[in-house]
Formats: C-alpha cells, structure tokens, sequence
C-alpha cells in the first residue's frame, strides 16, 4: 500500500515530516502548492493533515474527489470548512482548551461501533485532548467518536464515493510539530500502525 501526504510548507508541517518515529505513516511528502504535477492516482491513501491552506485546498477540490471516485482512500484532519469537500457536513464548536487542569474535568465524548479495527490501535484517551468542530454524519457511513449531542468528531464514509473518506477535526500533528500536547503521539502511533496494518477496505469497513 502507497501512501501520501500533502505539505503546506508551514513550520509545524516540516518539523512532523522531520520526526523519525512518523515516518512509517507515509512513503511520500507532496506539495500542495504543486499538486496538479504529481500522479495521485499512484497512491493508495492520501493523508490531508490540519490547518491546511483553504485556498488551495479549494483550488484542488477536483483531484481530491478524483481520487475518492477512482476507488481510493482519502484521510482528513482538521477543520473542513467553507465547503472545500462537498458533502461534509461541518460545525463550528468552542474548543474547551482547559478542561484537564480542572478539578473533575471531562471532554464528553463516546466511542461507537467499537468493534471496528481502529479500536484495537487506539481508545479513548488516545481521541481526547480538544476538538476544534464536529460532523454530521453521512446517510449510510458511521462514527467512531460521537459527541454528546450526537455528532462525530471522526468518522469513515464508504458509502458516498467508489473510494472511502475518514474524516477527524482532531489535530495531532500539528501539535506534534509545535511539540505540545502527549494524546496527539499515542494518537498517531495507533493510527500509523492501524492504516499500514489494516489500511485496506476490509480494515475501513464498519
């Protein structure tokens, strides 16, 4: 399996593409800026990491759905706002930044369809730091990490495209790159182990 990753060039990108211990994760770094030159359809998996450029991001909404509808896997972290990816249904939530340092302090959240092969990679604390929004969740496809009131914050679409799309709004590796924030490296370490494991479309699967 061939996996990618898109860049920004932004400071955080490059100090995660410079971690060693990630870089299982994926066999090449492409550059957004240059994406109409590279062959996407070479790739198995393509990985959209956070805080990425909306620009471009909407300048190369074509070839992110041309991958999805050619049978591959398309991976997105973060923010999906201002329609960048049809058919995501995104929600701005408060992001509770603090809520460890309180006495008795909780981020609500649930696991659901834990008989899914993620979830033998990662677990609760693992998805738990903050969330920047949630998803609604398409007809059909089906969440990993619920929300109280019933909306995810990652979930996997197998039914929308001939490809499957896991969507998150978690963030870990942009706070890897600023170095902060310990959930976001055993979150990465089960995801990594997960997509090259079990990255198929029987690993996908509900």
């Amino acid at each position: 399996m061939k996996i990618a990753i898109l860049s920004n060039g932004y400071s955080y990108h490059y100090r995660f593409y410079q971690m060693e211990e990630f870089r299982p994760l994926y066999d090449d770094v492409l550059n957004i800026r240059r994406l109409e030159e590279y062959d996407l359809l070479q790739y198995d998996t393509l990985i959209i990491p956070e805080r990425m450029s909306l620009q471009l991001l909407k300048r190369y909404q074509s070839l992110f759905l041309k991958m999805l509808n050619a049978g591959k896997k398309l991976i997105v972290f973060g923010e999906v706002i201002d329609g960048w990816l049809p058919g995501v249904d995104w929600e701005n939530s408060p992001v509770n930044f603090s809520w460890w340092v309180k006495e008795n302090g909780d981020l609500p959240l649930s696991l659901d369809n834990m008989t899914h092969s993620l979830f033998r990679y990662i677990g609760m604390r693992d998805v738990k730091w903050h969330y920047h929004g949630t998803f609604g969740v398409p007809q059909g496809a089906f969440s990993l990490v619920n929300t109280p009131e019933g909306r995810s914050i990652l979930y996997i679409d197998d039914v929308s495209y001939e490809g499957t799309l896991l969507v998150t709004s978690l963030d870990p590796m942009f706070h890897l790159g600023l170095g902060f924030i310990d959930q976001g490296k055993s979150f990465m370490y089960g995801f990594m182990a997960w997509l090259r494991k079990e990255g198929t479309e029987e690993g996908f699967a509900r």
